[in-house]
Formats: structure tokens, C-alpha cells, sequence
């Protein structure tokens, strides 16, 4: 066995004392409740819940990782409440800040995005951004959303939607300072989903927090983000029914079949959504199969939410107000339903677009679901907006301030999200543009076709961004594609594929539709 050399052990001491004496770190209008720094050498991860948001699959053991672990709860002045952020620093470290997203209702996941930040040598943080969230838990607002019946949890909002975010910068790059006696060279931030949003809200209210935002599928826009999540299930209140999971996927699947080949390629991927032209209601009465049902076909019903979750949001004068989802996104994620018995079926809506409606909507966790229909749904979105958008919004497209940073920001979205639409974040890029023809100097968005949320699905998912955000930052080589592979094999073969910036598209120029070679990016206006 290979034994450590005296020189090793007497760093892991001098680096394990140094953990040990390390100090609160002070911010103004904040107060410690509790602090520990803890030398950690031979880690074993937690088990990983959501691999998908992670980038951490499995449980496989890591060994012979020492870093300190400095574990903190703090409170905001006459606030009554609490905040936990984990700030990890490896002993082997490469003069870098990286701070980690959260998912869903997670302000930060600790572990699992912390782990694989310091594997690679970063000083990394996560925090739980108010939620008292246990780790490794779903979080839910059902814990803190309200501070008594009627009434929002107004501090712990504001901290869940950005102050938590600023404190991170604040508080990590502090220990950093004491932790190796230097400030870090460069920060980042990292995250997908909420963590996108986060790091989106870093950029639209804290520019200078970090060097660098890798923000990836963001949920922009939060009111009609979180709107969309329910908007199908209001659709079957409306209605009165709800059909079964294998009817929306037999109208997905057609749907992928009529607009599969227009790029030139049958890969199950439909590269150019926005020229996809189908309609779900010429499918209806089709047979399809379905478990034990017998006789079974795509019922009308389906065909109408299937319709309703593919098309935008309306404000309630008529008027398209966010995206819908993509014709080859999996639409179940949404329209759920549970058929426990034949012909028997029910609601079965996610927690996160339900918590939504109960604890800040109604303000009520008892809150009767069913009562929101298609005919309502719009006039309780314009309430959020009024309620909510000046608090976590992050739709801000004037980032002036991010410009003059210098700071840089790097999106990446799958077309295929099944969570958030992709037309989210391209609404927002067009909105940014406007307002600046030069954004692509310090914002670049990178669409992934039949990518699903995150990561998952059919198309080729980014495998380096991170680092090519590093280069952007520290050596100013500005990404000009995103090399992107697949993890599920089409035609035999797993894709490779050089992500377009948009407005850029990807179009196949010949040759082996599986290898990034065969495709160039184009600007759409050169199609028409």
C-alpha cells in the first residue's frame, strides 16, 4: 500500500489546524447563530438524489479528498430568520471561487454539487438560501412559505430569491481570504434550473459577485415558469377529465414523427422547433397502447391539453406572454395524471407548480387545487406578477451593469426541457439584445436540440461549458460552439454535436448525421 509522504501529512496537519482557528466571517445587518469549521480527509459522499441537476451519478465512493468543511447559520437583523451555507476549501486548491445552484425549491443541494466542485479543485459554496431545508430533502414551501395562515413568509422569500445568493459571495469569498491567505483569482457561479435562475438574479442584481455566471436552463420569468407547471392540469379542471400519461405520449410521439425530418435527419430530434407546424387534433381517434386498457385511442381531451401546454401563455387580455413547451418535449412531466384503476383517472400535479398556487398564491396550504381552471389561470399569473415579479422576477433584461462588470455570462438550454420552456430563455435573450445589439460580448445563450431539463433526452448535452466559461473569463477566448455529446443512442450511435449560439441555429450539411462535423450554425435569417 502506498503510504502518504511525511511532506503530505504535514500539510493535511497544518491545513486541518488552519481549519480549526478559522473565524466568523462579519457582514453588515447579518448575525452568526452558529459556526464550525471541520477538517474532513477520507470523505464518503451522501447518497445523490438528483443526479440530473448534479452532474454526480451514482454512489461510488470518494476517497483521499481532504478539504474543511465550514458549516454556518446566520440571521438577517429583526428578521426572525435563518440561513445555512456550507463553504468547503480543499486542501489541494486551484485558486478559484465556485459557488453551486439549488433545484426546484432548493436554495442549494450541499453535497452533491459541492463534491465535484472541489474534485476539480474549486473552493466551493452552497447555501440553503433561508428554506431550512434537511440535506439531501426535496424542499418545499410548505416549511417556510408562510409565516402564519394568510400570510407570505416575506424575509425568508427575499432570502430564498436573491439576498442568500449575495451573502454566499460574501461570506465564501471571506473564509477563502482567511482560509489560504489570499483572496481567490477568479469566482463562479454554477447552476441549472433554480440554480439558473440564481445565477441569472446574480447577474441581473449582483453583477459583481462573480467573474463568471454559468446559468443553464434558468427559470427566467418566475411567475409564468412556475405557472406553466400547472397550466395543464387547470386545462383538465376545466375540462373535467383526465386522460392517461400514454395518450399525451402517443401525441408527443406523432408529433416528433411529423417534424423529425425537416433538418434533413430522422433522429427523434426536432432541430428546428419554431418551423414545426403540427396539429394534435388530426391524431384523435387513433389507436395507441396503453397498459392493460383495451381499445384504446387519443381522446379529444388530450389533443386539447396537449394544444394548450405547446402554446403560450396569455395574459388576460389575450395577449402571448410566455412560451409554451416544444412539440418534443416529454409533456408528462406536466400533464400527469394518475389512473389507478381503468377508466379512473385524476390530477396528479408536481409539487413545485402546485406549492406555487397554495403558499403564495392563495396563501392558503389547503388551498383546493381543482378550482383553477383554464378560464381563471391567467388572472392569477397577473397577480403573482403584481405580488412577486419585483421580488424574484428575474426578468430584468437591462444588464448594463453586468457589461460594465465585466463580468460574463454563459446560458445553455435544452429545446427538449420538459420543465422549462426553451422559450424562455430566447424571449429573454431577445429582450437583452434590444435593449444592446453587443450582448454577445458578455452574454451567450447555447440552445441544445432534444436536450430535456438539464441534461437527459435524445440530443447532445454540453460536456465541458464550465470550463469553457473559465477561458471566456481568464484568458478572453469567447465560445463560439459548445461541444455537446449524447447519453442515449440514436440509430445505434451516441450523437456529437457543436451547440450554435443563438440566434444561430444547427443545420446538417451532409455526411454522418451522428458526428458534429456534419453540421454548421446559421443565422435563421438566411433560411427564409
Amino acid at each position: 500500500m502506498l503510504l502518504p509522504s511525511h511532506n503530505t501529512l504535514n500539510n493535511l496537519a497544518t491545513r486541518a489546524l488552519v481549519c480549526s482557528t478559522l473565524q466568523q466571517p462579519f457582514l453588515n445587518g447579518t448575525k452568526i447563530l452558529a459556526f464550525s469549521a471541520e477538517p474532513n480527509a477520507q470523505y464518503v459522499p451522501a447518497p445523490v438524489i438528483a443526479p440530473y441537476m448534479t452532474g454526480v451519478l451514482g454512489y461510488a465512493p470518494v476517497v483521499n479528498v481532504s478539504f474543511c468543511n465550514v458549516t454556518m447559520t446566520y440571521t438577517h437583523t429583526n428578521q426572525n430568520d435563518a440561513v445555512t451555507l456550507q463553504v468547503w476549501l480543499p486542501d489541494d486548491w486551484n485558486g478559484r471561487f465556485q459557488g453551486t445552484g439549488g433545484g426546484g425549491w432548493l436554495g442549494g443541494t450541499f453535497d452533491p454539487r459541492l463534491l465535484p466542485s472541489i474534485l476539480t479543485g474549486y473552493a466551493a459554496a452552497s447555501t440553503d438560501a433561508g428554506t431550512a431545508q434537511k440535506p439531501l430533502q426535496p424542499g418545499s414551501p410548505s416549511t417556510w412559505g408562510l409565516s402564519s395562515p394568510g400570510n407570505v413568509n416575506w424575509a425568508t422569500l427575499q432570502d430564498f430569491s436573491s439576498v442568500a445568493l449575495y451573502e454566499l459571495s460574501v461570506f465564501g469569498k471571506a473564509l477563502i481570504s482567511q482560509s489560504y491567505g489570499r483572496e481567490a483569482n477568479y469566482s463562479y457561479w454554477n447552476g441549472c434550473s433554480q440554480g439558473g435562475r440564481q445565477g441569472m438574479m446574480l447577474a441581473q442584481r449582483y453583477p459583481d459577485a462573480f467573474d463568471g455566471i454559468l446559468a443553464a436552463a434558468p427559470a427566467l420569468n418566475w411567475v409564468p415558469v412556475m405557472t406553466s407547471l400547472y397550466q395543464p392540469q387547470a386545462v383538465m379542471n376545466g375540462l373535467g377529465e383526465f386522460p392517461p400519461n400514454c395518450e399525451f405520449e402517443a401525441i408527443t410521439l406523432r408529433a416528433i414523427a411529423a417534424c423529425d425530418g425537416l433538418d434533413g435527419v430522422y433522429d427523434g430530434i426536432i432541430d428546428q422547433p419554431a418551423v414545426c407546424r403540427f396539429d394534435p387534433f388530426t391524431v384523435v381517434g387513433e389507436p395507441i397502447a396503453c397498459g392493460n386498457r383495451t381499445n384504446a385511442t387519443i381522446s379529444q381531451t388530450a389533443a386539447i391539453v396537449a394544444n394548450e401546454t405547446w402554446s403560450s401563455l396569455l395574459t388576460p387580455q389575450g395577449r402571448p406572454l410566455y412560451p409554451g413547451f416544444t412539440y418534443d418535449s416529454e409533456i408528462t412531466s406536466v400533464t400527469d395524471t394518475d389512473c389507478a384503476a381503468a377508466g379512473n383517472c385524476s390530477s396528479t400535479a408536481w409539487d413545485i407548480g402546485a406549492d406555487w398556487f397554495q403558499y403564495f398564491i392563495a396563501k392558503n396550504a389547503s388551498f383546493d387545487l381543482r378550482t383553477i381552471t383554464a378560464a381563471n389561470i391567467s388572472q392569477l399569473v397577473h397577480a403573482g406578477y403584481q405580488e412577486y415579479d419585483s421580488i424574484i422576477g428575474t426578468n430584468d433584461p437591462d444588464l448594463t451593469n453586468l457589461k460594465n462588470s465585466g463580468t460574463k455570462l454563459l446560458s445553455w438550454h435544452g429545446s427538449a426541457d420538459n420543465y422549462i420552456p426553451v422559450g424562455g430563455s430566447t424571449q429573454y435573450y431577445d429582450r437583452v439584445s434590444a435593449l444592446d445589439a453587443g450582448v454577445h460580448e458578455y452574454f451567450k445563450l447555447f440552445v441544445a436540440p432534444g436536450v430535456a431539463h438539464c441534461g437527459g433526452g435524445v440530443g447532445a448535452a454540453p460536456i465541458a461549458i464550465l470550463d469553457q466559461l473559465v477561458a471566456w473569463v481568464e484568458n478572453g477566448t469567447s465560445p463560439q460552439t459548445v461541444p455537446a455529446k449524447g447519453t442515449r443512442p440514436v440509430n445505434g450511435t451516441l450523437l456529437e454535436r457543436n451547440l450554435c449560439a443563438y440566434p444561430s441555429i444547427s443545420v446538417y450539411q451532409g455526411g454522418n448525421a451522428s458526428s458534429a462535423s456534419s453540421y454548421g450554425c446559421i443565422n435563421p435569417t438566411r433560411l427564409t
